[in-house]
């Protein structure tokens, strides 16, 4: 028997099982009109229990029973698949996600690191013009004109408050000052700009920092930017 006329319906199934249900009860009642007087003339016989149709249509229900175990079986085996390809796609879009993170945590990085660059760099000017308002010398016409004195030190003193602002800005956000005067010169940290000789007696070793050309900074303990400096170098004995 193919499997094509073994799959029934659930009509069909209902009727097998109620045609099957009948035969047991007929044969019941066969076994108990046996035992009970014969009938009177004229009333229909019992109908005989035809005990082939019985076997044929319990291995009818037997194959279909098996067929339906093996449908759920398929059933239950797709369903894990689709539960493996589930936790697959998870696992993908959790590394996805970290990678994601990572890379806006770069990009954070990178902003972070230029806009702190940006503000250094707007430090350097705003020293630049303190410096600068400090070493104007006194001039024969700001001593005629004392207002044009008071406005140039009004200016400088906005000008260090703006400063000293901005520095705590930059030390607000984990940016620091790199010391570098009278430390040797470190190539991973430092560029030398100009060297300047040392005498003996002063007791200064080769390469140590004179000056600082262009501060240098940290930001969250990481190089930020080089310090430009004037190392010594001891003159060469003739």
């Amino acid at each position: 028997m193919s499997r094509s006329t073994m799959v029934f319906d659930e009509q069909e199934r209902e009727r097998l099982v109620d045609a099957f249900r009948a035969s047991l009860e007929s044969a019941a009642s066969a076994r108990e009109s046996s035992e009970e007087p014969a009938a009177e003339p004229g009333e229909p016989a019992p109908a005989a229990v035809d005990l082939a149709t019985l076997l044929g249509e319990m291995a009818v229900l037997k194959n279909e029973l098996r067929l339906q175990s093996r449908q759920f079986k398929n059933t239950l085996d797709e369903l894990r698949c689709f539960g493996n390809d589930l936790r697959d796609h998870g696992a993908r879009l959790q590394r996805e996600l970290e990678r994601a993170r990572e890379q806006a945590a770069a990009i954070e990085q990178q902003t972070a690191r230029r806009f702190m660059l940006a503000l250094v760099d707007l430090r350097d000017r705003l020293q630049n013009g303190v410096d600068a308002a400090a070493r104007l010398p006194s001039s024969f016409l700001a001593r005629l004109l004392p207002g044009s004195k008071r406005f140039t030190a009004s200016l400088a003193e906005g000008q260090w408050l703006t400063l000293q602002r901005l520095d705590e800005l930059l030390a607000s956000h984990a940016v620091r000052p790199m010391p570098v005067l009278g430390e040797r010169f470190d190539p991973e940290r430092m560029c030398v700009v100009g060297v300047e000789a040392a005498g003996e007696a002063a007791g200064v070793a080769d390469g140590t920092v004179l000056r600082e050309v262009q501060r240098g900074f940290f930001h969250h303990g990481e190089l930020l930017r080089v310090a430009q400096v004037i190392v010594s170098k001891k003159a060469n004995r003739t």
